[in-house]
C-alpha cells in the first residue's frame, strides 16, 4: 500500500502509537496521579517551545473539530452572556468544514457572517477583511495552510493589521496543516490556535488548542476543572503522550523532514512532466506548503483516477476527507473560481516524512498508465 493522503491523516510514527501509556488519573493527588499529570505538563511545555505562548495557554481535547466548536461557540456564547454588541464574524471562504460550518451555525444563532474571498491562487483577499472590520466585529478566522490546496495564508500580516485597526477583535487560526509543516504563526497577535495530533503522526482522538489570556469563552461542557475549566473531563493520557512523541520527531528532525518532503513534491512534478502527462497546479503562483499538492490532471476524471489508483494500492484524495463523501463541488476550489472541468479533474496528493521516492515514482507510473488507457479508449471511440 502506498499512502499519499497524509493531509487526511498522517502516517503515524510507530513509537507514537505503540507504547504503554502512564496509568492513573492526572487529577489524582498521589504519586501515580502526579506522574500522569507530568505527561500533560511536559507536552504543554513542548507545544510552548515549538509554537510559542506559555505552557499554561495550551489545552487538550479530542481533536480539531471539538476545538473549533469550543472556541467559536464558546466565544460567541460569552459575548451574548455579557450583552456585547459584537455580533459579526469574518471567515475566509476556504476554511475547513469544522470552522466554516460552526460559523454557519452561529449565523443561524443570530450572528452576522461575512465570507472573505480568495484569489485564483487560493490566497485570501486581506483587504476585504480590513474593510469589513467595525466596532461590531467579534472575530476573524483564517487558516494558516489550506487542507485541500496547501496554499499558505499571510497570517502574521493579517493578524497584526487587525489588531492595529481594532485590538478588541479576536483572531482565530486553524493551524492543523500549518504546525510542524511551515513556520508557525507569531502568537503575539493571535488569540486562538488549533492543532490536531493525527495530522502530525500521532494517534487519532487527540487535539490541542492555544488560548491567550485575553481570550474569554464560555465552556460547552460542564464537569471538573480539567484544562483550566475550559474543557472538563479526564484527559486522554495515551493521546497526549502520543502527541508528545510525535512532536519530538518533528522537533528533532524539522530541517530534514522539510527538505525530504519538498524533494518528494518536486520529484512528483518533474516525473509527471517527463511522462508527458498533462497537468497543472491549482496554486501555481502561490506560496504553498510542500506537504500538499493540488493537481488538475487535464482530461482525467478524479473519481475514476482514485478508483484506478486504489485498485493498484495507491491512496490519494480529491480534497478534504471531511467532504469526500459529498457529490457537490469543492467549496475551496469553487472559491478559487476553477471551472467545473478543472474541479472534476483535481487530485490532492499529500506527503509525510515517512514517504519515500518509490511511492512517488509508482504513483506517477500508474497515472501514466491511466493517461495512456484514456487515450487508447478515446481513440477507439
Amino acid at each position: 500500500m502506498i499512502y499519499l493522503d497524509s493531509a487526511a491523516s498522517a502516517l503515524p510514527f510507530e513509537d507514537a502509537v505503540v507504547f504503554s501509556p502512564a496509568s492513573g488519573n492526572p487529577s489524582s493527588n498521589h504519586p501515580v496521579g502526579e506522574r500522569a499529570n507530568a505527561v500533560l505538563e511536559k507536552t504543554r511545555a513542548q507545544l510552548s517551545m515549538m509554537f510559542g505562548g506559555r505552557p499554561s495557554e495550551y489545552h487538550f481535547c479530542s481533536g480539531a473539530t471539538e476545538a473549533a466548536n469550543l472556541i467559536i461557540q464558546g466565544r460567541c456564547n460569552f459575548l451574548k452572556m455579557n450583552n456585547s454588541t459584537r455580533n459579526e464574524i469574518i471567515v475566509s471562504a476556504i476554511e475547513h468544514p469544522a470552522i466554516f460550518n460552526t460559523v454557519e451555525h452561529m449565523r443561524r444563532s443570530g450572528f452576522i457572517v461575512h465570507v472573505a474571498p480568495v484569489d485564483h491562487r487560493g490566497i485570501i483577499e486581506a483587504s476585504f477583511i480590513f474593510d469589513m472590520l467595525n466596532e461590531n466585529t467579534a472575530m476573524v478566522l483564517v487558516m494558516g495552510v489550506n487542507n485541500e490546496t496547501g496554499a499558505r495564508q499571510p497570517i502574521d500580516d493579517i493578524a497584526k493589521n487587525i489588531k492595529s485597526i481594532n485590538p478588541e477583535v479576536s483572531f482565530i487560526c486553524d493551524g492543523v496543516q500549518t504546525l510542524t509543516k511551515v513556520t508557525p504563526p507569531d502568537l503575539t497577535y493571535i488569540d486562538a490556535l488549533i492543532g490536531s495530533g493525527h495530522k502530525l503522526g500521532a494517534a487519532k482522538g487527540i487535539g490541542f488548542f492555544y488560548l491567550n489570556r485575553r481570550f474569554r469563552l464560555s465552556p460547552l461542557l460542564f464537569g471538573g476543572e480539567q484544562e483550566a475549566g475550559v474543557r472538563p473531563g479526564t484527559e486522554n493520557l495515551y493521546g497526549v503522550e502520543s502527541l508528545y512523541r510525535a512532536l519530538e520527531h518533528h522537533q528533532n528532525n524539522a530541517e530534514g523532514y522539510h527538505k525530504h518532503v519538498r524533494a518528494l513534491n518536486l520529484l512528483l512534478q518533474k516525473t509527471l512532466e517527463q511522462s508527458n502527462i498533462p497537468f497543472s497546479l491549482n496554486t501555481h503562483d502561490g506560496e504553498t506548503s510542500g506537504y500538499i499538492l493540488s493537481i488538475c490532471f487535464h482530461g482525467i476524471d478524479a473519481s475514476k483516477a482514485i478508483k484506478f489508483l486504489s485498485q493498484r494500492g495507491i491512496c490519494v484524495s480529491k480534497g478534504s476527507a471531511c467532504s469526500s463523501v459529498s457529490s457537490t463541488p469543492s467549496r475551496v476550489l469553487s472559491a478559487m473560481k476553477l471551472s467545473p472541468s478543472q474541479m472534476s479533474s483535481t487530485l490532492r496528493i499529500s506527503f509525510s516524512p515517512l514517504n519515500v521516492e518509490d511511492d512517488v515514482l509508482t504513483f506517477c507510473a500508474v497515472m501514466k498508465e491511466l493517461h495512456s488507457h484514456d487515450i487508447e479508449t478515446s481513440t477507439l471511440e
